[in-house]
């Protein structure tokens, strides 16, 4: 085991003693934390506080309402009142240190693991001051957003096949924080939710985001009766993660109908990369420059079914033509240099910018080599970043 991993288990132990119960040298991966830490500058930093600050104020906003609503009655949903904890902007940092969107992520991982990575390395938080406690309290937000003033409420934490996923350790965190709080917590199957319980909360990180499959639907329905406070929820995804809204909020125009200031707008328009819909309409644009895009869908995660248009063929190219894809223009990663024991290696990395209505509440950085980000590069993974 690296020693990496035995410090962050080390660490699971001290903060949570219940998961001394759990095996977890299976459940905490190999790669999951890497030994490096990616330094950024404070302008960096700045920049990361004021764009997810302008994206939310306009999200937030009445006209950015209004612009939506007949696609908010078109996906049949309305406004819950309560927004989505545990979500993050992710950026990469081009050649001349200007931040770069790569996607809103309401389903983000990591929150909670990534404060006890700081800890396990003994390291100053870039953003702070932001401690686990604050998550039962955005919880209690969320709850009093739909006018549920309630301290101790029930919480279901919900995925498909919760056990079986990849980051299943984060669950049982999330399960012991909950339960340190006083409050009943299961992890369930998002088919089982309702089984035998009525919870008041349901920490959503279920991947049908408008909960729209048919084993959706009790929880679709408990969501659109505010039976229980969902979040993430799809109103929020609507509003912010479909990959469409980067594409919206470049259309000329836009903007400028928000009610934002221009340092605002120009803020957002260098942070937001140019992206396309993948139809035949625009297909030989896309081809023609396909050196400047990477081709992804507009509602998936992780990098499932993501390509570099430059190294694509030209016969899966065309297999992908009006699957829903888009064609964004091409950030490529930053890279900093490290030295392994097999001697120095460049790493690229992103930034994972979490947030609550607006207010960053940590970044951590993601090393990796290859095409997309992975937990599979050794001396990669999750990373601490520091400042200066």
């Amino acid at each position: 085991m690296s020693s990496e991993k035995n410090k962050f288990i080390a660490q699971l132990h001290s903060s949570f003693p219940n998961l001394q119960k759990t095996d977890l040298e299976n459940a905490v991966s190999d790669n999951l934390i890497s030994p490096f830490a990616i330094r950024l500058t404070p302008a960096i930093v700045k920049q990361v506080h004021e764009v997810v600050g302008d994206l939310f104020s306009m999200r937030d906003s009445k006209p950015y309402l209004e612009h939506f609503q007949g696609l908010i009655q078109e996906k049949g949903l309305k406004d819950p009142g309560n927004k989505s904890i545990m979500m993050s902007y992710d950026f990469h940092v081009d050649e001349n240190q200007q931040i770069k969107l790569i996607e809103v992520n309401t389903n983000a991982a990591f929150l909670i693991l990534g404060h006890q990575m700081y800890e396990a390395k003994k390291m100053p938080f870039p953003v702070g001051p932001f401690q686990p406690a604050e998550i039962g309290e955005m919880i209690l937000e969320e709850l009093r957003l739909q006018g549920k003033n309630l301290q101790s409420p029930t919480v279901v934490i919900t995925d498909e096949n919760p056990t079986e996923q990849r980051m299943y350790i984060e669950f049982l965190v999330y399960q012991e924080l909950f339960r340190s709080f006083g409050w009943k917590t299961e992890i369930r199957d998002f088919r089982k939710v309702f089984q035998d319980l009525d919870p008041d909360f349901i920490y959503n990180r279920h991947t049908d985001f408008f909960l729209e499959r048919p084993e959706s639907q009790v929880l679709r329905q408990k969501f659109l009766s505010q039976e229980s406070c969902l979040s993430p929820n799809p109103f929020e995804y609507l509003l912010l993660a479909d990959k469409q809204r980067m594409m919206d909020w470049r259309q000329p125009g836009f903007l400028e109908k928000m009610n934002l200031s221009a340092e605002a707008q120009k803020r957002i328009l260098n942070a937001v990369p140019q992206a396309h819909d993948l139809t035949k309409a625009n297909a030989d644009m896309i081809w023609s420059h396909k050196k400047n895009y990477f081709v992804k869908p507009k509602n998936a995660f992780g990098s499932k079914q993501s390509y570099r248009a430059g190294s694509m063929s030209r016969k899966l190219f065309e297999s992908l033509i009006d699957q829903d894809l888009i064609a964004q223009e091409y950030i490529p990663a930053g890279e900093q240099e490290f030295v392994t024991p097999e001697g120095p290696a460049k790493f690229k990395y992103d930034l994972r910018c979490y947030a609550y209505k607006g207010r960053v509440q940590n970044i951590i950085a993601r090393i990796y080599q290859g095409q997309v980000t992975n937990l599979k590069t050794p001396y990669g993974g999750f990373a601490p970043v520091t400042i200066g």
